[in-house]
């Protein structure tokens, strides 16, 4: 019986390490947490950035932190290579440093694509890997509950965050100033939504039901009453995905919410917007809230 459960034991020591993609054992690793709402999070960010003596890569959903901006400029003046992979929804942005950098000599590039470049992580001189939640914005530093780790001394893994970022910066494109910049709508402006047919956009209205295809398990989000409205069509496979982060998708129902994504003129269905990752909406204001 014991070499039995000493078998089964090692067993299951076995599948675990051969179910982690990427799973390494260091002694001189460490690793650092940090939360925005304990002790801050740009400032450690801005720390790294400044120790840096060969290389910086920064892939983050949206950069406006005018700190850390400095930072990366700083390092570029030191002889540091700075290469940034931006968001094209954000890139443009009203406080985005895409430009500011772009006029400073850091190289920026924007993924190509339909899907969103939703990472935030960054690597310094082949040694340092930053990543989690923390977007490089004022609001996830003073407002947002967002957390990072700083993992130094794990080659394997920074060499997988390296492969990540090298595969989008090679397919990406180098951003220039005014473009990529979102068109805001509102969902019952039909004639609005209509000429903007084909375009990456983002929209603001009042999900007034949500439906379900019980059959397809794809989700139906309206904005209006009528058949000329826009839907949101979320699809089984991204259904999954909201289920991951424990999201009910028919919460959204009376929440007032900003969806961005490419508005399509169906000619069968009508203007629809389809949702292939949870990050596409965003509740401004729940049901409870409206009420």
């Amino acid at each position: 019986m014991r070499i039995k459960h000493s078998f089964r034991l090692a067993a299951i020591v076995l599948l675990g390490i051969l179910g982690c993609q990427t799973k390494e054992r260091t002694v001189e690793g460490s690793v650092q947490s940090h939360f925005s709402a304990q002790d801050g999070i740009e400032w450690v960010i801005e720390r790294e950035i400044d120790a840096a003596a060969k290389r910086i890569d920064v892939a983050v959903y949206t950069f406006t932190s005018r700190p850390l901006a400095q930072a990366l400029d700083d390092a570029r003046e030191r002889g540091v290579r700075v290469r940034v992979i931006l968001d094209p929804s954000n890139a443009s942005g009203s406080y985005s440093k895409a430009a500011y950098l772009i006029n400073n000599g850091v190289d920026v590039r924007v993924e190509r694509g339909v899907g969103l470049m939703h990472h935030k992580f960054a690597l310094i001189d082949d040694s340092v890997l930053i990543t989690g939640s923390f977007n490089w914005t004022a609001s996830a530093e003073a407002e947002n509950d967002e957390n990072i780790l700083v993992l130094k001394g794990f080659p394997a893994t920074y060499r997988a965050y390296l492969r990540e970022f090298e595969r989008i910066w090679r397919d990406a494109k180098v951003w220039e100033e005014g473009e990529g910049e979102i068109v805001e709508l509102s969902a019952t402006d039909t004639r609005a939504l209509k000429k903007s047919a084909g375009e990456k956009v983002a929209v603001i209205g009042k999900v007034l039901r949500v439906g379900c295809s019980e059959r397809s398990n794809t989700y139906f989000l309206n904005f209006s009453e009528g058949k000329n409205g826009l839907t949101c069509v979320i699809f089984s496979s991204a259904v999954e995905k909201f289920k991951r982060l424990d999201i009910d998708i028919t919460s959204y129902e009376g929440a007032q919410v900003e969806v961005f994504g490419e508005l399509i003129d169906h000619p069968e269905y009508g203007l629809e917007i389809i949702i292939e990752e949870p990050s596409q909406i965003r509740v401004l204001s729940s049901r409870e809230n409206l009420l």
